[in-house]
């Protein structure tokens, strides 16, 4: 493109006779294209040269290049917005080439004396820009709103009763924000679209932290394990007040850093074995946002809005809440993600186990929780013959620990003490 009627446009004319090298532009897509089409030994803004080897690119090459992206996010404002001449032009926002560049893209030229960034100006044009579709809310951000209006309305509005609007009122969907309902059937979707279920094979050890007072010693399954119900009385990241679930890491540093520490207690650490596979949905795999520059498939526009949602998303879900007054309803929204995934994702599919997320408690660890109770651990022979109970929870009577050994597929291996109470 670049001749004829299109100057009015963008056009790769001024860009003609100039190579530049990968130093010049700070993008690592645009260095990466940049370094694939070399064919000069020098560049000719900062100086660089190869003895050897091309150094620097054809800039036309590089601002066709860079069109693709920016024709795929933004256009031109006489195209998409209405014109006001009373109210003083366009009522969108909207750029100028050296805004739409410097101040949208952030596009940054570190070693620019001011001739590169006047020359892509002058391909894009003089042309005011907007985002396309500029009456409606972008993919990534109708998602991401979707989402924040999702943890007002189930925190503060309506919480147990929600998949269908209340008696008298219309459907929450207008066309840009997703209802609920909507949102976390897009979130289903979504999920399997990426795969982002995977398994933890049986074997594999799982970390869970606990702290203890002067004078208790933990010792056994009963102790590291959860909780029995009637104890179940905090409102954790995924389970809330009453529904007993098994947190845990893949790591004891991670599972330390994971528990709300108390100074003056000490810290234990168990390790749990996996006795079967299990079936989880996976927020450690949840691919990466696309650069802006970043080549994507014709096919797939909306795929950067999609992944930018999801990393948000994988985000809010890790997100620790400062303990206090308020823990009880922030943890609300994914009290309700996860009994949706717990009930209903993927119905027609092996059930799933549990939740795999990235530690924020700790770089590079991975914590999960598992929809197990107490009847999901297994009791060694010793807690078996010897009390046929639990230290202050109660008698187990036959029958029951008959049916525990039955269901149980988390074995307690072992436990070492981090740091003893004060």
């Amino acid at each position: 493109m670049g001749d004829g009627d299109e100057l009015d446009f963008w056009s790769t004319v001024p860009a003609e006779g100039y190579s530049v090298c990968s130093d010049c532009i700070d993008d690592v897509d645009i260095r990466e294209f940049i370094a694939s089409r070399a064919d000069e030994l020098a560049c000719d803004f900062c100086g660089k040269s190869g003895a050897d080897q091309p150094a620097a690119a054809p800039l036309e090459a590089v601002v066709e290049f860079m069109m693709e992206a920016i024709d795929r996010e933004y256009d031109r404002a006489v195209n998409a917005l209405g014109w006001e001449s009373a109210e003083g032009g366009y009522q969108r926002p909207h750029w100028d080439s050296e805004e739409l560049l410097i101040e949208q893209i952030e596009l940054a030229l570190p070693n620019d004396d001011g001739r590169l960034l006047e020359i892509l100006v002058d391909c894009l044009g003089d042309n005011d820009w907007c985002e396309r579709n500029p009456y409606a809310l972008r993919e990534d951000d109708r998602y991401i709103q979707s989402w924040e209006e999702f943890c007002a309305y189930v925190k503060h509005e309506r919480r147990y009763f929600f998949l269908q609007p209340p008696a008298g009122e219309r459907g929450r969907d207008d066309g840009e924000l997703l209802s609920p309902p909507t949102l976390l059937h897009f979130i289903s979707e979504t999920m399997a679209e990426y795969r982002l279920t995977s398994t933890i094979p049986a074997g594999s050890i799982i970390y869970r932290a606990r702290q203890f007072g002067p004078g208790r010693i933990l010792v056994s399954s009963l102790d590291f394990g959860p909780p029995p119900v009637e104890r179940a009385i905090r409102s954790n990241r995924m389970s809330p007040a009453g529904i007993v679930m098994f947190y845990g890491s893949d790591e004891a540093d991670t599972a330390v850093a994971e528990i709300d520490d108390n100074a003056i207690l000490g810290i234990a650490v168990g390790t749990f074995r996996t006795l079967s596979t299990l079936r989880v949905v996976d927020l450690t795999r949840l691919p990466r946002p696309l650069r802006f520059f970043e080549p994507q498939p014709e096919t797939s526009e909306e795929n950067r809005y999609v992944l930018s949602f999801l990393y948000s998303f994988g985000l809010s879900i890790a997100a620790r809440v400062v303990p206090g007054d308020r823990e009880h309803i922030d943890y609300v929204p994914t009290q309700v993600v996860t009994e949706w995934f717990r009930t209903m994702l993927l119905r027609n599919e092996p059930r799933i186990d549990g939740i795999l997320y990235r530690s924020t408690q700790r770089a590079g660890g991975t914590s999960v929780v598992l929809f197990a109770d107490q009847s999901k651990v297994a009791l060694k022979e010793d807690e078996v013959r010897a009390p046929h109970g639990q230290p202050e929870r109660g008698p187990l009577d036959d029958f029951v620990l008959r049916e525990r050994q039955r269901e149980a597929w988390l074995e307690f291996t072992g436990s070492i003490v981090i740091r003893p109470p004060r």
